[in-house]
């Protein structure tokens, strides 16, 4: 009868928690607010003051009478009216890693008083220790919570973040932006971001490629829903035949649809286009062994597969192919070079897209 009548006071219980919390978290704090915390005293008061204890019943033996669900609800209950009289408070995210940190559970006494501070000033209601609700963030601020999570040893902050905060639209600047900046971005965060399936069918492992990390963000943002607003359609990435006698490592080179030229230093563009084409855009690969500038320069591939250039009639092993194959693209001298009758039909539409971008700066 005990359990039973625990049961009933129990749902009832929760039903106006829930609908109380409802309220709570869907509420958004004004920008023009600050969407600053409560006062950090009002938490320590709340969270240090001494209440009646809550005990489990108990049998003869010292065995629980009530199932570990009926013993949270029953629990929840007791420290909500234990605290009743208490303020509620406000915390930021920050705040709510460092005092759940390797202890998820330090806040549960306290969840009908508490809200956190979501990535857009939401109040995110708790609920056995876990963020309640779904919202959307920036692409880097779920990164962001994901490793804050990692490193309090917070898994509830980390499938918050990964399950629960879906990516905002990304603009090509920003898809540009990460996909040029491989160091800012962590092994381990996007690894977590990604599912073992996802993992196993890209990559063939537990551990991102080092030189890949960019475009597995990519497939993480994809693959959590994310949306790319742009105007281009199309992208033309201009890729080596060999790589032998190239000097350094070069950027890879990349022609939009509406003619902008784009570098990209260190990117795995055959990883890369399969994360492209999620996203929506349409990705071609030209793979050149001969540039030629409107001046004259040119590099090509010899017979051993090494690149040549050639300067006023001399010839060198060596060949500064991003930079000839941006020159190449400002010139438009596609046509010259012995590629132009294997890829005509994509080389075509990239002498079509440089015309119509000349024709815009003459008018």
């Amino acid at each position: 009868m005990l359990g039973m009548e625990c049961r009933k006071t129990g749902r009832r219980w929760l039903l106006g928690v829930l609908w109380l919390t409802a309220i709570a978290f869907s509420s958004t704090v004004n920008a023009k607010d600050g969407c600053k915390e409560t006062d950090p005293a009002l938490f320590s008061v709340l969270t240090n003051s001494i209440v009646q204890p809550y005990i489990p019943p108990l049998d003869r033996n010292g065995n629980t009478l009530l199932s570990e669900s009926e013993i949270y609800i029953q629990k929840s209950q007791h420290y909500y009216t234990e605290y009743k009289a208490f303020e509620p408070v406000t915390i930021s995210l920050q705040r709510f890693a460092a005092v759940t940190e390797n202890n998820p559970s330090a806040l549960e006494n306290f969840e009908s008083k508490i809200t956190v501070l979501g990535p857009n000033c939401e109040k995110i209601g708790l609920y056995r220790n876990r963020l309640i609700g779904e919202f959307n963030a920036d692409f880097k601020v779920i990164l962001d919570i994901v490793e804050m999570g990692m490193r309090v040893n917070n898994e509830g902050l980390i499938l918050f973040a990964r399950n629960q905060l879906k990516p905002n639209p990304m603009t090509f600047s920003d898809l540009l932006g990460i996909l040029g900046n491989d160091l800012s971005l962590n092994r381990n965060v996007i690894n977590e971001m990604i599912e073992p399936e996802l993992r196993t069918q890209f990559f063939g492992g537990d551990n991102i490629p080092l030189n890949s990390m960019a475009e597995f963000a990519l497939l993480a943002f994809s693959a959590r829903g994310g949306k790319l607003i742009t105007d281009v359609e199309e992208i033309f990435i201009f890729a080596p035949h060999s790589r032998k006698g190239l000097m350094n490592s070069p950027n890879t080179v990349l022609l939009t649809s509406s003619g902008a030229i784009q570098t990209i230093p260190n990117f795995d563009y055959l990883t890369a286009t399969s994360m492209l084409n999620r996203l929506g855009l349409t990705v071609n690969l030209i793979t050149l062994s001969d540039v030629i500038t409107a001046s004259g320069e040119r590099c090509s591939i010899d017979q051993a597969g090494w690149w040549m250039q050639i300067i006023n009639g001399s010839k060198y092993r060596r060949c500064p192919f991003s930079d000839m194959v941006q020159m190449m693209i400002e010139d438009n001298t596609f046509h010259l070079i012995n590629d132009f009758r294997n890829q005509y039909v994509v080389i075509q539409k990239i002498r079509e897209i440089l015309d119509r971008r000349i024709d815009t700066k003459l008018g």
